[in-house]
């Protein structure tokens, strides 16, 4: 199937009802709030209706296609427990319908990338739920069951033939399942910022693939208390100059807000300024080296004040509709922890550049 070159003046949006199905119990971070209210917000600023906008609605992933990145047998544990009912972690239970719900969260991903791919839009977000990111091959926890991301890449390969993809993962979790699925594939350049420590312990900044792979895996740890500013440095450090020697095909981003200030699970000081200048950022990388095409796909974020808000500023920004009034708190900057992230991109630099001439 050909790849389209992006159309140039719509945004695909993916969303489904049945997202607001998926129960993890009262209390749990992981609820469908996050999605419900970010759908009122949109209708509130009008999104929804604007032309600029294209609302998408996706369908279960085939079990071909998850089996692509998953084992069978997880995948059938996975079918079977939430049958029985039961939980993956103490943090990752399953209903009678997680099954379900986490096929068409991963279908929304599919939908998202090949309406990219396809040129029926120019980029686009998925507004899917579970989250996918610290999902595995053959393991799932931190709310994650199947790895959307992984899912989407590889029936983009199969279908649309592309073959080189990077991937920036921003939320405050590294995401581990990601990292180990293309670990050894020099075909995916893995980006990950994210706060250390915190769940889950990994994103090392030595970790950085192996055989073929190696080189094709960076991490950035951020200590807790830094500040959103930091990611213009970040972005033109190494996130564009990696992706200029790389030339992705496509590139995707783990979305996650969870770097927010006012997130209740971490401990990181990004704004809404902050996911606003990393989108327009990002616009502006992908119209220089993959015509465009641009998908981001929801992994957390978990203040259900801000989430609603930061998601309809990112759409926003992605149609070119700019933005509207943005209530954020001028937080004071630490300059203490900006002087450990600039130190260690100085040694990302250095362990990478054997790998990359850019970094050289």
């Amino acid at each position: 199937m050909k790849i389209g070159g992006g159309n140039l003046t719509v945004t695909g949006l993916v969303y489904h009802p049945t997202y607001l199905k998926h129960d993890t119990g009262w209390g749990h971070p992981e609820r469908p709030e996050r999605i419900s209210r970010t759908v009122l917000a949109l209708k509130k600023k009008g999104l929804l209706d604007n032309p600029k906008i294209k609302v998408l609605t996706p369908e279960p992933a085939d079990i071909e296609d998850l089996a692509s990145v998953h084992s069978k047998e997880y995948l059938e544990k996975i079918r079977l427990v939430s049958i029985s009912g039961g939980a993956l972690t103490p943090d990752t239970p399953l209903t009678p319908d997680t099954f379900e719900i986490a096929r068409l969260s991963a279908g929304g991903a599919i939908h998202a990338g090949k309406a990219v791919a396809e040129n029926d839009v120019r980029n686009s977000f998925a507004l899917i739920r579970p989250p996918g990111h610290h999902a595995g091959r053959d393991y799932g926890g931190g709310f994650c069951y199947f790895n959307n991301v992984a899912v989407m890449i590889e029936y983009l390969k199969k279908n649309f033939g592309m073959r080189r993809f990077m991937v920036i993962d921003w939320d405050v979790h590294h995401g581990n399942g990601t990292q180990d699925i293309f670990y050894k594939d020099p075909s995916v350049l893995y980006f990950s910022t994210h706060q250390m420590p915190l769940y889950p312990g990994t994103g090392h900044i030595t970790e950085i693939g192996e055989g073929e792979g190696r080189g094709y895996t960076v991490n950035l740890p951020l200590p807790a208390g830094t500040p959103g500013d930091v990611y213009d440095q970040i972005i033109e450090e190494l996130i564009v100059p990696l992706a200029e020697e790389f030339m992705p095909e496509m590139i995707v981003a783990s979305a996650g807000f969870d770097a927010y200030y006012g997130d209740p699970i971490a401990n990181l000081q990004f704004t809404i300024q902050t996911y606003i200048n990393i989108t327009s950022r990002l616009i502006e990388l992908t119209d220089r080296v993959c015509k465009g095409r641009l998908t981001m796909i929801l992994e957390g974020g978990y203040d259900l004040e801000a989430v609603p808000k930061i998601i309809t500023e990112v759409v926003s920004t992605l149609a070119g509709l700019g933005n509207y009034e943005i209530e954020d708190s001028h937080l004071p900057i630490e300059r203490g922890k900006i002087r450990i992230v600039e130190d260690r991109i100085r040694k990302l630099k250095t362990i990478l550049s054997d790998y990359w001439k850019t970094l050289r």
